[in-house]
């Protein structure tokens, strides 16, 4: 894969950054990035701010030079009609990765979530045909699988009467709306996606970060009310401990998306998550202990949630269905590309607590004492176990 050229939409993003980086890192490609800004000036500085954030986080500084020679960004917003006609600022790519995509979920929003994930796909698979018919890769998300539990296959949702929220109905009409298109494509399937597996930095806080920013949240309104109660009491949590918590490393999705980039076949599905993740209550019990929370009582009703409890059950209610609808993937097709030991992170109590631990210095560093500035903003707008852009 050398000296051409490919569109990224997302790349300002967590996984569409990654994603960016991993392109420079590993091939001579050149990046051409859909970027929402004034014009393509201002969105070329916004996405190389991003980019060289990005890659401070993960320890890559000296793709800096790549950053600036080899990627720029053409202003667009993938839910304009017209955005097609970005073609001609664009030129001819090999290749499209489209990434961005609304991470609300909740009912209200449906209207912008459906916008952002069915009408803005189609709208990028226009701008792609008129770019010459690329390969089009489709980053979505493993949850498209819903409320279905047991071995998720490397295969399409028949429909989407098994979403748990509107996000993952979006997601799967998003899916359909790529195998249909007529152009040659992939989709890629990350699970939960948390920060790099060597630096554990993150640039964007939703999924488990969301989760640990509801809970401090929490924490703080009911010290605020009732003191040190929480200090003595077991707060009960619906969830099923011994289910899988699919947490996968960015750098382990951006590295195996960017092989199947390569040498993927296409027309296949391709899950991007960790054959060697946590079982949920490992995970929940290392963010109470660092939240400085005891460690939580494991429930399986709401009849067993007091008042009190109810607070959290309602700031985490995202959350609940990946706590107990328990699920892992098949990833024949992945593994075939990759190999087994690609999607291998191993995540005993002590890696838990580096990711969580990383987090919480960000906050405190930031002086906020709640979540960094942007995960203020991912708590209010996209609670979601996956960031995609």
């Amino acid at each position: 894969m050398t000296g051409n050229q490919h569109l990224v939409t997302g790349a300002t993003g967590f996984v569409g950054g990654a994603i960016a980086l991993e392109l420079l890192r590993r091939t001579d490609v050149r990046l051409v990035c859909l970027v929402r800004g004034e014009d393509d000036r201002a969105a070329t500085a916004r996405l190389h701010q991003a980019l060289t954030h990005a890659a401070e986080v993960y320890d890559l500084k000296d793709l800096a030079p790549a950053i600036a020679e080899r990627t720029r960004a053409v202003a667009g917003d993938m839910t304009d009609a017209e955005v097609a006609t970005a073609a001609e600022r664009i030129g001819t790519v090999d290749a499209v990765w489209h990434v961005a995509a609304s991470l609300k979920y909740e009912d209200r929003h449906a209207d912008e979530i459906t916008l952002m994930n069915v009408t803005g796909v189609r709208n990028v698979l226009a701008l792609a045909k008129a770019l010459g018919e690329p390969v089009f890769n489709q980053v979505s998300t493993a949850y498209v699988a819903g409320k279905r539990t047991g071995l998720q296959m490397e295969s399409s949702p028949e429909d989407t009467t098994w979403a748990n929220n509107v996000y993952e109905a979006t997601k799967t009409v998003g899916e359909q709306a790529v195998r249909e298109s007529g152009l040659p494509w992939r989709i890629l399937r990350p699970s939960i996606v948390i920060g790099h597996s060597v630096t554990k930095g993150a640039t964007s806080f939703t999924g488990m970060y969301g989760f640990v920013s509801s809970l401090l949240r929490f924490k703080r309104s009911v010290e605020a009310e009732l003191g040190n109660l929480l200090s003595h009491r077991h707060v009960p949590l619906i969830s099923d401990p011994g289910i899988e918590c699919d947490l996968v490393p960015v750098d382990f999705v951006a590295r195996n998306a960017v092989s199947i980039g390569v040498s993927g076949e296409l027309g296949r599905i391709y899950h991007l998550d960790n054959s060697a993740s946590p079982e949920v209550g490992q995970v929940i019990e290392e963010i109470f202990d660092l939240a400085g929370l005891r460690r939580p009582r494991f429930v399986t009703s709401q009849g067993m949630l007091t008042a009190i409890d109810k607070k959290l059950d309602e700031g985490i209610q995202f959350y609940a269905s990946y706590m107990i609808n328990g699920k892992h993937f098949d990833r024949t097709n992945t593994d075939g590309v990759c190999g087994a030991e690609a999607s291998a992170f191993p995540m005993d109590r002590a890696v838990i607590r580096e990711f969580v631990e990383w987090y919480l210095d960000r906050i405190r560093q930031d002086g906020r004492g709640s979540a960094p500035k942007r995960a203020d903003f991912a708590y209010r707008e996209a609670r979601t176990p996956q960031t995609v852009g």
